[in-house]
């Protein structure tokens, strides 16, 4: 047995490096894997008789992704090579995965911790190491954003910019557009979502926090909520998923559609979304045309090109009555910002 490392350029998110782990388990041979996508690595225990590092690497790229092995890049530094270890130096490697085991456990937990610590102090909600991970393009210019948590700033934050009380309110109705929404259009509050129907952190949200601000501020006619698109170029169905909600709205079934969609986030093909149309009784002739024919495209990328413009830099974006808020923030920071929007009136 052997094992080898792979550096892997431009994973952004957990969903494609469980993508690729799941490629390689298949292969014969491979006898462990692990991809990490912070790290943009990938590790493999594998038998060199039955399987060569070239079938592995054929495999990430199949995924879309580009797999170096250190030995042949340019890094000279000790601190950055990876190297091939045999299993037969097993004193030598059990000391050396020892050390590294204690070191990561001790680090983990101190940072889980301290994070937790400054999450209670700062009146959020718990939140796991695994959920503070910033996925990022290699430019850092879109991502999903984390959770951020309340009260609590740093260079490790995701912002949409500058914090809510030094920035000028925008126009909530430019914000809003024509999109879809939900709640009366007369209601004191409106909260536009700039979204990716792949992205986890928007998935988070729909989860865990609408249902809450629906059932509390929506159906009470003091919420008016709007989604618009904002489709990340490193997921791959986003766009096409989005026409889809598109296509949809023109049938009177977008929101049944758009929750469709974030209940199925791993499960979003043009074949996938053709099947969720014809499950919701849309009339499938008129919806595959639209979806086919990209018909939808410019207003998904009209909804890209405002929200760029008003400044959202990674999913999910919300503006609060023209206040951003980044990422996918706990009930209570969305019912404290609401609670106040409400006592200005």
């Amino acid at each position: 047995m052997a094992q080898q490392q792979f550096k892997i350029k431009g994973m952004h998110c957990k969903s494609c490096a469980d993508k690729i782990e799941e490629g390689i388990k298949k292969l014969t041979g491979i006898s462990e894997v692990k991809v990490s996508f912070p790290e943009e690595q990938a590790f493999i225990r594998f038998n060199p008789d039955q399987i060569n590092l070239n079938r592995v690497k054929e495999v990430i790229k199949e995924t879309g992704y580009e797999a170096i092995i250190e030995e042949e890049s340019s890094t000279n530094s000790s601190s950055g090579k990876m190297v091939r270890i045999s299993l037969e130096s097993s004193s030598i490697l059990a000391i050396l995965v020892g050390i590294t085991l204690i070191l990561t456990i001790a680090n983990t937990y101190s940072n889980a911790k301290i994070r937790n610590q400054l999450a209670l102090l700062g009146g959020g909600e718990l939140v796991g190491l695994e959920e503070q991970d910033t996925r990022e393009q290699e430019d850092g210019s879109l991502k999903e954003v984390k959770p951020t948590l309340p009260g609590v700033g740093g260079p490790d934050e995701d912002s949409l910019g500058p914090s809510p009380g030094n920035q000028p309110l925008l126009d909530i109705e430019a914000l809003a557009d024509d999109d879809p929404q939900k709640g009366s259009k007369n209601a004191p509050v409106t909260i536009v979502e700039f979204s990716d129907y792949e992205c986890p952190f928007c998935r988070r949200f729909f989860d865990q926090t609408l249902p809450l601000i629906d059932k509390n501020y929506i159906q009470d006619d003091k919420v008016k909520y709007v989604f618009r698109d904002f489709p990340l170029s490193f997921h791959r169905n986003a766009q096409k998923a989005a026409e889809g909600a598109e296509c949809a709205d023109e049938q009177g079934k977008f929101w049944e559609y758009h929750d469709k969609l974030f209940e199925n986030q791993d499960a979003l093909s043009v074949g996938d979304l053709k099947l969720y149309a014809k499950d919701l009784g849309l009339d499938t002739t008129k919806f595959n045309d639209c979806l086919d024919s990209g018909e939808m495209a410019s207003e998904v990328e009209k909804d890209f090109r405002d929200g760029s413009r008003y400044g959202v830099g990674g999913t999910p974006a919300f503006f609060i009555n023209g206040t951003p808020l980044s990422g996918a923030q706990p009930y209570s920071v969305f019912e404290r910002t609401i609670e106040q929007e409400l006592n200005k009136q």
